[in-house]
């Protein structure tokens, strides 16, 4: 008979944290653990499908310190104290006579922010903690979550209660990320097989990809090779209907996901990963018309690929061949009417409150005055971008510092423009964390990520950029004085000039998967600005 008790265990500095002990019986058995805001009463109401009766394992749910209540994060450093506190509840399993003791098979899964906590207890942990299973969720919520290219994100709760937020040149060097993000020397430290499931119109996309591969090439042993990634067409959810479009096949049955999670579970708590190691690597819906909207698998993420220009060109084209004489396009920024965001690929409460997110008709954009539009020739015949997609954006103003907002889209040949991808950046941050304000009217280079896609463009499709100086509500505006955050009657309206051709190469860059190589890693600089 299945017993549950409820029990306050001690967090890494004592402070006692409430927890929900679901015991098949007394005897030793492999622990699920999942840990979150709310988590024992979000458990509580799917209790049957995450602990079904025949489950093999017990499950130990507890909620995480802070005030999650009503969705707002408050009081402590959100995340600051997980590491500590995961680890020290996997220790007390460690200790009780119904686990299989120091040397067992525990693992841990979660959703959204409890997938966050799941990924910032696993490096570092002991040998018991065999394996973890993340869903829309991100290692390095830092830069792929509260700033994007260095703008404060406003659609992601951010984790300090106080009334002033932070620049990204404060808020990246602060300590709380040294033992937080998924780096390289943090993977390494990572014993388990992970699960990684995520979408490619999530807010943490990108950054469920990055943890998958720096725990598949640079995690500890257990972790290196032991990770399986899957990506299909979805928001902060999944479902065959995303912003304006369908996607067929794209359950998660179709995903192969039953067949993972119960691979993954019979490696973690029977200690054989057969069918494991059997599965692909990584498993990509590939979004598009025929012959796309269909899954793909690959060995390694991203996967082999060239990296092909479409060059901006002053007759508002994206061509495959480079101008020779230079040219430039102009619009006028006005932070005062910022250009709005229309759908999105990196929202989170407009998906997640029904809301407009995902792939959108882009067409009342490109009709505003303070957008500049590049358009291709139709494809003659379908193309595909597999992996990590970035636009080299250059300008020229008089401002001392502004944001690059990009938005590729897919051109239907009823003229519908439906975004697919997009991306910030932040003048001042064009080089990494340390702030470089720009040059009166001397060009820049501003480098725009926009983050990983698979598409197919049909035949009689046309891909579609459209740069702006802003992406409102979803960010925040730039005032474009050289301050980061200030009053509207200090904002500052001008022109702000893209450069084509001759010298300055602004292109469009997207990886084609006919090549033998891995292209290169294109992760933004983020490393802290080291003190004056």
């Amino acid at each position: 008979m299945p017993i549950t008790i409820t029990v306050r265990v001690p967090g890494g500095d004592g402070t006692l944290l409430v927890t929900d002990i679901h015991l098949k019986d007394f005897t030793p058995r492999p622990v699920l653990v999942m840990r979150g805001c709310n988590e024992r009463r979000l458990v509580a109401s799917v209790l049957q499908s995450i602990w079904p009766t025949n489950a093999a394992y017990h499950l130990v749910v507890q909620d995480i310190r802070g005030d999650c209540q009503a969705g707002a994060f408050r009081g402590d450093l959100l995340y600051s104290a997980d590491q500590d506190d995961g680890q020290a509840l996997l220790e007390y399993i460690d200790r009780q006579t119904w686990s299989q003791g120091a040397n067992g098979h525990i693992a841990m899964e979660g959703w959204s922010n409890a997938g966050i906590v799941v990924y910032v207890a696993a490096p570092g942990a002991g040998a018991s903690l065999r394996g973890i299973q993340t869903h829309y969720a991100t290692g390095d919520l830092l830069n792929y979550g509260l700033f994007n290219g260095g703008v404060l994100h406003n659609e992601i709760p951010f984790p300090v209660d106080i009334p002033v937020k932070p620049s990204w040149v404060d808020y990246v060097g602060w300590p709380i990320w040294d033992g937080y993000l998924i780096d390289d020397g943090q993977a390494a430290s990572a014993h388990v097989a992970g699960l990684h499931v995520g979408g490619g119109f999530d807010v943490f996309g990108q950054g469920t990809l990055d943890s998958f591969s720096r725990l598949q090439t640079a995690g500890g042993a257990g972790a290196r090779g032991r990770q399986k990634v899957v990506i299909g067409p979805w928001f902060h959810g999944d479902g065959n209907v995303v912003g304006q479009l369908t996607f067929p096949s794209s359950t998660t049955d179709d995903a192969l996901l039953p067949a993972y999670y119960s691979a993954w579970q019979k490696g973690v708590f029977q200690n054989d990963w057969t069918r494991w190691d059997a599965l692909p690597a990584a498993r990509v819906y590939l979004m598009g018309p025929s012959p796309g909207s269909a899954w793909r698998n690959y060995d390694t993420w991203p996967p082999p690929a060239v990296e092909v220009p479409f060059y901006f060109t002053s007759r508002r084209a994206l061509s495959g061949d480079h101008q020779r004489v230079g040219g430039q396009l102009a619009f006028t920024s006005n932070p005062n009417d910022p250009c709005p965001t229309l759908g999105g690929t990196n929202n989170l409460t407009s998906c997640t409150t029904g809301g407009t997110c995902g792939p959108w008709d882009q067409r009342p954009i490109e009709a505003r005055s303070d957008v500049v539009v590049f358009t291709s020739a139709p494809f003659r015949a379908a193309g595909w971008t597999v992996g990590r997609i970035y636009a080299d954006v250059w300008i020229a103003t008089d401002l001392p510092d502004v944001d690059v907002f990009v938005r590729m889209t897919d051109v239907y040949p009823d003229g519908r423009s439906m975004l697919m991808a997009q991306g910030i950046q932040r003048a001042r941050y064009r080089n990494g964390t340390c702030p470089e304000l720009l040059v009166s009217n001397q060009p820049a280079r501003i480098r725009v990520d926009l983050s990983s896609t698979a598409l197919v463009v049909g035949v009689g499709h046309k891909l579609r950029v459209i740069v702006s100086a802003s992406a409102d509500p979803l960010y925040s505006v730039n005032p474009q004085n050289g301050d980061e955050y200030t009053g509207l009657h200090l904002n500052r309206a001008r022109s702000i000039k893209v450069l084509v051709g001759g010298d300055h190469k602004s292109a469009l860059v997207v990886p084609v998967p006919t090549g033998q190589n891995a292209p290169p890693d294109h992760r933004p600089n983020t490393e802290p600005c080291p003190p004056n």
